[in-house]
């Protein structure tokens, strides 16, 4: 193996490597390219995107159209239901045809899905359609995609380069916030959505073209190629019919008193059968030249279930947060350019959320990641505490920091464990169904905060819950011990 030979002690905080054959320096040198590409594409992505900019639009299409925050924060769930399908097939085709193949299409499919939400009307429908769509087709470019490369070509400091690529969205975050407000006073909302499809096509497309080369995985796809010959439409018919049906079941329910809850549930309910589907499916997984474990290993391991169950609650948490904040600040009384500022606003959860993408990854690669997350994944607990009270502009900028840390070694670590204890054999795949996992409680929960909400004049129950959720999902992390040894194999 060009990694070498991995020997473990029974101290799961320690992972000891010898003798191997490519150093630190040699890694970088052959694999920058790849971490550019990544850093500035996971930037322009579909996780970032969308989601920031319906944070700070969302208050705009209320005033113009008068949707209330849940009909607004509802599009967050068509991008989840997207996601819950499109990830999972992404995953599939990556690890069938290789991640450029499968990227390059689904950039300018995100661009051109983000633009069109400038031409949305007053019917909460099209906003819906366009949100469904776009997270279908663009979910290829989530850093499922992305940090496969990365973990193929790094070992030895492959917690630093998925730190470094997985900033991008802590960047975004930061930039984007207060940018987009001001392209909002500026040129007004749909104008921004224009700009905002603009961005994927016209940087992180040219440099995921000329940069975004993983030959790595090029031999080893070509190793493996007559058991990959599965044509592309049969890979991809079947989801394309459940989107549309859910989509039409989801546009149904949401029609309905209640529907929002009867969504939730449905959404849960396609993530287990996508479960389900993929391991029935899974059957030529001993075809593959790539070390790591079979996808039926995979789902007979516990440390499956309970990174899946961790990032799911994890997620909600977060992501209830900060598809909130401008809302939560509005409510205590924040202007709405300082509720969307750097560094007092939603836009310090950016910066935060960059310092947490470097600093996770580089632990990563030296301390237990488990512990890493618990640490970093416990503490927005307090966060939440502080945002219940009444505690002034610097208290409130505390824990959104917080929260943004948090943020930031979510992606870092949902890579990092996938690859650790699971290896590359299946990779695509596993990540894609953790991420869903992980998509299913951040694109729930920001309609969940708002229906638990109600009439209330603030979040303050909805975050007393949020806080035991952070420490049940950190806790678990604990549970997962040590690293498993595919280098020695």
């Amino acid at each position: 193996m060009e990694q070498g030979i991995t020997k473990t002690t029974g101290d799961p905080m320690h992972e000891v490597k010898e003798g191997t054959a490519e150093t630190a320096a040699q890694e970088w040198a052959r694999g920058w390219p790849i971490v550019l590409a990544s850093l500035v594409g996971i930037a322009l992505c579909l996780s970032p995107l969308p989601y920031w900019a319906l944070i700070i639009i969302g208050p705009e299409l209320g005033a113009e159209f008068g949707w209330n925050r849940v009909m607004i924060s509802a599009g967050f769930l068509f991008m989840t239901a997207g996601v819950l399908i499109g990830a999972p097939v992404a995953g599939q085709l990556v690890d069938r045809y290789g991640a450029r193949k499968v990227l390059l299409p689904s950039i300018v499919a995100l661009g051109v899905g983000v633009a069109a939400f400038s031409q949305m009307t007053a019917n909460p429908t099209v906003f819906y359609l366009i949100f469904f769509v776009t997270a279908l087709l663009g979910s290829a470019t989530l850093p499922v995609t992305w940090s496969k490369a990365i973990v193929n070509n790094f070992d030895t400091h492959r917690g630093l380069a998925l730190g470094i690529a997985l900033t991008g969205t802590g960047l975004f975050g930061f930039i984007a916030s207060p940018t987009i407000q001001a392209m909002i006073n500026a040129f007004g909302w749909r104008t921004a959505y224009v700009i905002l499809g603009l961005l994927p096509l016209l940087i992180s497309l040219p440099l995921a073209l000329l940069l975004f080369r993983d030959e790595k995985e090029d031999r080893q796809l070509a190793a493996g190629a007559d058991a990959s010959a599965r044509p592309l439409l049969s890979w991809i018919w079947q989801p394309l019919l459940l989107a549309a049906a859910l989509c039409g079941v989801m546009l149904f329910l949401l029609a309905r008193p209640g529907g929002a809850v009867q969504v939730i549930w449905l959404m849960a309910a396609v993530l287990l059968a996508y479960l389900g589907y993929v391991f029935f499916r899974s059957r030529d997984d001993a075809a593959s030249p790539l070390p790591g474990l079979s996808i039926r290993e995979v789902f007979a391991d516990y440390r499956f279930w309970v990174i899946l169950l961790s990032f799911l609650i994890l997620g909600a948490c977060v992501s209830g947060i900060i598809a909130n904040s401008k809302n939560i600040l509005l409510d205590k009384g924040y202007t709405a350019n300082q509720s969307a500022s750097w560094f007092i606003g939603a836009g310090v959860i950016g910066l935060s959320t960059l310092f947490g993408r470097l600093l996770g990854g580089w632990l990563a690669d030296r301390i237990w990641a488990p512990l890493v997350g618990f640490i970093f994944l416990s503490v927005p607990a307090l966060g939440c505490w502080i945002l219940m009270g009444d505690m002034g502009i610097a208290m409130n900028t505390l824990a959104l920091i917080l929260v943004g840390l948090a943020a930031g070694v979510e992606f870092d670590l949902m890579a990092y464990f996938v690859s650790r204890y699971f290896g590359m054999k299946s990779y695509g795949r596993v990540y894609g169904l953790v991420y869903a996992a992980f998509g299913l409680g951040s694109g729930t929960s920001p309609i969940i905060f708002n229906l638990l909400r109600g009439d209330a004049p603030d979040y303050s129950g909805v975050l007393s819950i949020v806080a035991i959720g952070f420490l049940i999902g950190s806790v678990l992390l604990l549970t997962l011990g040590r690293y498993r040894n595919f280098a020695a194999h």
